[in-house]
Protein backbone atom coordinates (compact mmCIF):
# COMPACT_ATOMS: atom_id res chain seq x y z
CA UNK A 1 0.00 0.00 0.00
CA UNK A 2 2.58 2.25 1.17
CA UNK A 3 4.87 1.68 -2.19
CA UNK A 4 0.94 2.42 -4.14
CA UNK A 5 0.98 5.75 -2.65
CA UNK A 6 4.81 6.78 -3.60
CA UNK A 7 3.91 5.81 -7.17
CA UNK A 8 0.54 7.73 -7.64
CA UNK A 9 2.90 10.53 -5.83
CA UNK A 10 5.69 10.41 -8.17
CA UNK A 11 3.00 10.47 -11.21
CA UNK A 12 1.26 13.39 -9.81
CA UNK A 13 4.52 14.78 -9.66
CA UNK A 14 5.37 14.44 -12.87
CA UNK A 15 2.44 15.70 -13.99
CA UNK A 16 2.70 18.87 -12.38
CA UNK A 17 6.02 19.12 -13.48
CA UNK A 18 5.73 18.77 -17.40
CA UNK A 19 2.77 21.60 -16.82
CA UNK A 20 5.73 24.23 -15.35
CA UNK A 21 8.39 22.89 -18.34
CA UNK A 22 6.59 22.56 -21.51
CA UNK A 23 8.61 23.74 -24.48
CA UNK A 24 7.93 26.63 -26.06
CA UNK A 25 5.04 27.07 -28.65
CA UNK A 26 3.54 23.90 -26.96
CA UNK A 27 -0.54 24.00 -26.32
CA UNK A 28 -0.52 22.97 -22.48
CA UNK A 29 -3.79 22.05 -20.91
CA UNK A 30 -4.24 23.88 -17.48
CA UNK A 31 -5.39 21.46 -14.41
CA UNK A 32 -8.71 23.19 -12.81
CA UNK A 33 -8.98 24.36 -10.12
CA UNK A 34 -12.48 26.04 -8.80
CA UNK A 35 -10.96 28.90 -6.82
CA UNK A 36 -9.52 30.37 -9.84
CA UNK A 37 -10.77 33.34 -11.12
CA UNK A 38 -9.02 32.51 -14.68
CA UNK A 39 -11.42 33.34 -17.36
CA UNK A 40 -12.83 30.64 -19.75
CA UNK A 41 -12.86 31.41 -23.17
CA UNK A 42 -15.72 31.13 -25.61
CA UNK A 43 -13.79 29.90 -28.79
CA UNK A 44 -11.42 27.34 -29.22
CA UNK A 45 -8.13 29.11 -30.43
CA UNK A 46 -5.10 27.60 -29.66
CA UNK A 47 -2.92 28.92 -26.57
CA UNK A 48 0.29 28.16 -27.90
CA UNK A 49 3.71 30.58 -27.49
CA UNK A 50 4.67 31.89 -31.27
CA UNK A 51 9.12 30.85 -30.54
CA UNK A 52 9.57 35.25 -30.64
CA UNK A 53 7.60 35.16 -27.55
CA UNK A 54 9.70 32.72 -25.79
CA UNK A 55 10.16 34.04 -22.09
CA UNK A 56 7.43 36.61 -22.16
CA UNK A 57 3.98 35.11 -20.03
CA UNK A 58 1.60 34.10 -21.64
CA UNK A 59 -2.14 34.78 -20.63
CA UNK A 60 -5.15 32.51 -21.53
CA UNK A 61 -6.88 35.41 -22.46
CA UNK A 62 -6.80 35.60 -26.18
CA UNK A 63 -7.12 38.75 -27.95
CA UNK A 64 -9.51 38.37 -30.76
CA UNK A 65 -12.26 36.78 -28.49
CA UNK A 66 -14.78 36.91 -25.86
CA UNK A 67 -14.55 35.86 -22.18
CA UNK A 68 -15.80 36.01 -18.92
CA UNK A 69 -15.39 37.10 -15.87
CA UNK A 70 -15.47 35.42 -12.49
CA UNK A 71 -19.49 36.50 -12.43
CA UNK A 72 -20.28 35.33 -15.97
CA UNK A 73 -20.22 39.02 -17.53
CA UNK A 74 -19.03 38.38 -20.92
CA UNK A 75 -15.93 40.49 -21.95
CA UNK A 76 -13.78 41.64 -24.71
CA UNK A 77 -10.66 43.89 -24.96
CA UNK A 78 -10.54 47.15 -27.03
CA UNK A 79 -7.72 49.20 -28.34
CA UNK A 80 -7.85 53.17 -27.63
CA UNK A 81 -5.71 55.56 -29.41
CA UNK A 82 -4.85 58.93 -29.92
CA UNK A 83 -6.07 62.22 -28.11
CA UNK A 84 -6.98 60.39 -24.98
CA UNK A 85 -6.05 60.62 -21.88
CA UNK A 86 -4.73 57.29 -21.11
CA UNK A 87 -4.86 55.55 -24.29
CA UNK A 88 -4.15 51.69 -24.46
CA UNK A 89 -6.30 48.15 -24.28
CA UNK A 90 -9.52 48.37 -21.83
CA UNK A 91 -11.80 45.19 -21.19
CA UNK A 92 -15.48 46.00 -21.51
CA UNK A 93 -18.31 44.03 -21.31
CA UNK A 94 -19.46 43.00 -24.69
CA UNK A 95 -22.62 45.38 -25.56
CA UNK A 96 -20.08 48.35 -24.71
CA UNK A 97 -20.35 51.59 -27.13
CA UNK A 98 -17.78 53.79 -28.01
CA UNK A 99 -19.18 56.42 -25.17
CA UNK A 100 -18.83 54.07 -22.10
CA UNK A 101 -14.93 52.70 -23.86
CA UNK A 102 -14.19 56.34 -23.69
CA UNK A 103 -15.33 57.01 -20.46
CA UNK A 104 -12.30 54.06 -19.34
CA UNK A 105 -9.60 56.18 -21.15
CA UNK A 106 -10.26 59.15 -19.58
CA UNK A 107 -12.59 60.77 -22.39
CA UNK A 108 -10.93 62.86 -25.53
CA UNK A 109 -8.61 65.61 -25.37
CA UNK A 110 -9.15 69.29 -26.44
CA UNK A 111 -7.08 68.73 -29.07
CA UNK A 112 -9.10 65.50 -30.36
CA UNK A 113 -10.88 65.71 -33.88
CA UNK A 114 -14.53 64.64 -32.53
CA UNK A 115 -15.83 64.39 -36.34
CA UNK A 116 -13.30 61.56 -37.44
CA UNK A 117 -13.03 59.22 -35.26
CA UNK A 118 -12.36 55.41 -36.74
CA UNK A 119 -13.01 51.93 -35.57
CA UNK A 120 -11.00 49.76 -37.19
CA UNK A 121 -11.68 45.96 -37.08
CA UNK A 122 -9.09 43.17 -36.47
CA UNK A 123 -10.91 40.94 -39.31
CA UNK A 124 -13.34 42.34 -42.15
CA UNK A 125 -16.94 42.17 -41.37
CA UNK A 126 -19.54 39.85 -43.87
CA UNK A 127 -19.04 42.57 -46.57
CA UNK A 128 -15.31 43.61 -46.39
CA UNK A 129 -15.31 46.32 -44.63
CA UNK A 130 -12.43 47.02 -41.71
CA UNK A 131 -12.66 51.13 -41.51
CA UNK A 132 -15.65 52.66 -39.92
CA UNK A 133 -15.74 56.36 -39.09
CA UNK A 134 -18.02 57.65 -36.02
CA UNK A 135 -18.89 61.48 -35.61
CA UNK A 136 -18.54 62.35 -31.62
CA UNK A 137 -19.59 66.35 -32.55
CA UNK A 138 -23.41 64.49 -32.96
CA UNK A 139 -23.29 62.61 -29.94
CA UNK A 140 -22.02 65.30 -27.83
CA UNK A 141 -23.81 67.92 -29.13
CA UNK A 142 -27.52 66.32 -29.79
CA UNK A 143 -26.76 63.05 -28.32
CA UNK A 144 -27.25 60.80 -31.58
CA UNK A 145 -25.34 57.55 -31.38
CA UNK A 146 -26.64 57.16 -35.15
CA UNK A 147 -23.24 56.68 -36.13
CA UNK A 148 -22.02 54.29 -33.43
CA UNK A 149 -21.19 50.88 -34.33
CA UNK A 150 -21.32 47.75 -32.10
CA UNK A 151 -17.77 47.08 -30.79
CA UNK A 152 -15.87 43.60 -31.27
CA UNK A 153 -13.35 41.98 -29.83
CA UNK A 154 -9.78 44.43 -30.35
CA UNK A 155 -11.25 46.20 -32.10
CA UNK A 156 -9.15 49.82 -32.32
CA UNK A 157 -10.74 53.33 -31.64
CA UNK A 158 -8.66 56.01 -33.37
CA UNK A 159 -9.15 59.45 -31.56
CA UNK A 160 -6.89 61.60 -34.61
CA UNK A 161 -5.42 65.19 -33.67
CA UNK A 162 -7.97 67.90 -35.24
CA UNK A 163 -5.16 69.49 -37.54
CA UNK A 164 -7.55 72.23 -38.79
CA UNK A 165 -6.98 75.99 -37.53
CA UNK A 166 -7.57 77.16 -33.98
CA UNK A 167 -7.32 80.34 -32.37
CA UNK A 168 -3.14 80.25 -31.65
CA UNK A 169 -3.03 79.47 -35.32
CA UNK A 170 -5.08 82.06 -36.51
CA UNK A 171 -3.37 84.62 -34.99
CA UNK A 172 0.12 83.64 -36.14
CA UNK A 173 -1.28 84.12 -40.29
CA UNK A 174 -2.61 87.33 -39.10
CA UNK A 175 0.35 88.38 -37.33
CA UNK A 176 2.24 87.17 -41.00
CA UNK A 177 -0.02 88.87 -42.64
CA UNK A 178 0.16 92.38 -40.73
CA UNK A 179 3.98 91.63 -40.76
CA UNK A 180 4.12 91.36 -44.79
CA UNK A 181 1.63 94.10 -45.34
CA UNK A 182 4.17 96.53 -43.32
CA UNK A 183 6.91 95.66 -45.37
CA UNK A 184 5.57 96.38 -48.89
CA UNK A 185 3.81 99.31 -47.12
CA UNK A 186 7.39 100.66 -45.96
CA UNK A 187 9.02 99.61 -49.40
CA UNK A 188 6.86 101.44 -51.61
CA UNK A 189 7.47 104.83 -49.70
Amino acid sequence: MNRLFRICAKGLLCGQLAFAVAPAGVAVAQPFNSSSTMPSLFSSSSMTVPPAQQGVPTYAVPQDTYFTDALGNILMNVNVWGEVYKPGQVVVKENADIAAVLSLVGGPKDSANLKKVRVNRQLPDENGKQTYEVNLKDYYKKGSRESFVALKPNDTIILPEDKGINTDMALRIVGIAVSVATVFAVAAD
